[in-house]
């Protein structure tokens, strides 16, 4: 068996102690033993040591360690914890502990996050809108000419391409204003464009009004969407991170879901093809996420990594210690602030070419500037959003008739991607990791997208509900249940941690375009894809999902617990061979960078500042 020997200044986040005392370190926790501090004691019932502490307690365990009690050396067994039994124990208790542990990093990641909504429910609403005879009474359309299809790719479209040019403009609007006052502005200009939308076709049946009111509309979402990742990533402390940026999507799915149900409330209430109010309401309910997010963000911190990007330390250190919940000399917010500072080193205030020229300096830099691209690229050609605009009519293709049917079959699929996409934060994103995340909901995405499609072709739809039809539907919830903890989420969250932070604007500014890009693609070709290749469209976008699913097993790095300032390790050496290592738990380098970063952050017996590259002893004994 191998033991470690570890020195009163070297220990791991998670250990068993023993000791030639036949009793043991731990069974002396009746006495005050003060000092010998463990860093992250996350889990401690997992691994049996029973200190009786809170989850990062820092007082724990040291005086006797000269007295005798302890010698010269302690021994240490360490124990790897087993995914399954720590994803077993996280209970309410734990998770309302961590709540109350990183309450103002939560607070902060809900009114950020409330920018998700924005999107959400234009999402959701608008392929309900387009089916209501109000809608179409209003700008006299008529849904069984040739052209429909072609204007419903339009209307929906049109707002993806302001998305684009929004992200485009992030970059140098969070750059140069900061975060918070990025999103604040986004926010106004999101709200405007709502307005224009709710008031349009008065006195005229031309779509320009709409058009104009969704493309600013869209500026203001693209904005949004580039900014809110970055801007939660940059103040949620590492623990939680991946749970935090994963919040932007249960919102975004939270608005499409809201907007489902308004559109199926108000088709049942409003019942007249001549009463406009049955389209307005859920353009104007839209603004009310906004009014939300705007008033929110009015109370927020700005960026500590941004401030320090700006040179405006003093402001940067007051941020950090604000939404840690400890004062700014804590030796922790000191260290974290330091580790920034170091990263930045030399990056301050680079202009957009010299950003440009950084993030193509070397492969390695290439690559972690491209990486979230390629994510966001794979993330539209799940085809999530080809259901998300267009359910309705491909569970009426599938075989659910009724207007209210389609719509209230929609209003479920949106319930579905609630209630996963929270438990994929709380029970997927930080226990079982970016990279499994991915590979089960690609794997579980393919699945479902090639039984609808194979089930059309072998039988296609005869307008009644039967067997088949009933399974393809379930095959439609099966699909948004892997892609909301897989493809949904974790894109956002590896884009966002990854991308470096001296040019983390400008790498998610191009994220988010590509997203948008595609997403627009997307938009646009769907009802022309259902009408002419009808089956085809599921069996494409199932064989997307395979190629992604190879995609992260062999070029996606696992991220989880690893401080921003040491992502970089993840891409040093062989891309693929590190991403391959990263699949198995027994050899991912992330869980030997969080092992070595909690044994460097330890904190000195004095209480002193931590010391970095402490040693480890190896002890082997029969």
């Amino acid at each position: 068996m191998r033991l470690h020997c570890w020195r009163p200044h070297s220990f791991p986040h998670v250990i068993t102690l023993c000791h030639a005392d036949p009793h043991g370190v731990v069974d002396q926790r009746s006495r005050d033993i003060p000092g010998l501090r463990y860093k992250y004691m996350r889990y401690p019932q997992l691994f049996k040591v029973q200190t009786g502490l809170q989850r990062d307690n820092y007082s724990v365990l040291h005086r006797h360690w000269t007295s005798g009690l302890c010698d010269s050396k302690l021994i240490v067994k360490k124990e790897v914890p087993n995914k399954l039994a720590t994803m077993a124990k996280l209970d309410l208790a734990t998770v309302w502990r961590d709540i109350k542990t990183y309450r103002r990093a939560y607070l902060l990641t809900v009114v950020a996050s409330f920018g998700g909504m924005l999107f959400g429910w234009d999402t959701g609403l608008i392929g309900g809108v387009l089916t209501m005879d109000a809608f179409q009474e209003s700008f006299g359309l008529d849904s069984k000419s040739g052209d429909f299809a072609n204007l419903q790719g339009n209307i929906v479209s049109v707002l993806q391409a302001g998305c684009f040019f929004g992200a485009l403009a992030s970059f140098y609007v969070s750059d140069t204003f900061g975060r918070k006052w990025a999103l604040i502005i986004a926010d106004i200009i999101f709200i405007i464009g709502s307005i224009i939308q709710t008031l349009c076709a008065l006195g005229t049946k031309s779509l320009a009004q709409l058009y104009v009111g969704r493309v600013i509309g869209g500026f203001g979402v693209g904005l949004i969407s580039a900014v809110v990742p970055t801007y939660i990533s940059e103040n949620a402390p590492k623990q939680i991170r991946g749970r935090c940026v994963g919040c932007m999507q249960l919102f975004n799915v939270t608005g499409i879901c809201l907007s489902f149900f308004v559109n199926y409330g108000i088709n049942l209430d409003i019942t007249s093809r001549y009463n406009s109010a049955k389209w307005r309401v859920p353009f104007a309910l839209q603004m009310l996420p906004g009014v939300i997010l705007l008033v929110g963000m009015l109370f927020m911190n700005e960026s500590p990594r941004w401030l320090i990007e700006k040179n405006r330390i003093t402001e940067a250190a007051k941020a950090l210690a604000h939404v840690r919940g400890k004062p700014a000399e804590d030796p922790e917010v000191v260290q974290e602030l330091d580790d920034i500072l170091a990263d930045f080193n030399g990056h301050e205030k680079m202009p957009m070419v010299a950003q440009l020229k950084s993030a193509c300096s070397n492969k390695k830099m290439l690559y972690r500037s491209s990486f979230a691209v390629i994510l966001m690229f794979f993330q539209q050609w799940t085809g999530t959003n080809s259901i998300n605009y267009y359910a309705p009519q491909i569970f009426k293709q599938i075989g659910l008739t009724g207007p209210s049917a389609g719509l209230f079959a929609t209003g479920v699929y949106g319930i579905v991607k609630i209630v996963v996409t929270a438990i994929g934060l709380m029970a997927f994103t930080e226990q079982l990791g970016r990279k499994w995340s991915l590979l089960i909901g690609s794997a579980g995405q393919a699945f479902a997208m090639f039984y609808i499609g194979v089930n059309q072709a072998v039988h296609p739809p005869t307008g009644e509900l039967d067997g088949n039809a009933i399974f393809a539907i379930i095959c439609v919830y099966l699909f948004v249940v892997f892609y909301s903890f897989g493809w949904g989420p974790i894109p956002f969250v590896l884009s966002s941690e990854c991308a470096p932070n001296h040019v983390r604007s400008l790498v998610m500014a191009a994220a988010l375009m590509t997203q948008w890009l595609f997403n627009f693609v997307i938009a646009k070709i769907t009802p022309l894809m259902l009408a002419d290749i009808t089956y085809g469209t599921f069996l494409l976008f199932g064989s997307c999902c395979i190629v992604m699913g190879i995609y992260a097993i062999f070029f996606v790095p696992e991220t989880k617990g690893v401080p921003l300032e040491s992502i970089h390790l993840l891409f040093e050496g062989s891309i693929i061979a590190g991403c391959v290592k990263d699949t198995f738990p027994s050899t991912s380098r992330a869980k030997k960078i969080r092992d070595t970063h909690y044994a460097d952050e330890v904190e000195d017996i004095d209480g002193g500042a931590p010391k970095k590259n402490r040693s480890v002893e190896h002890v082997e004994t029969a």
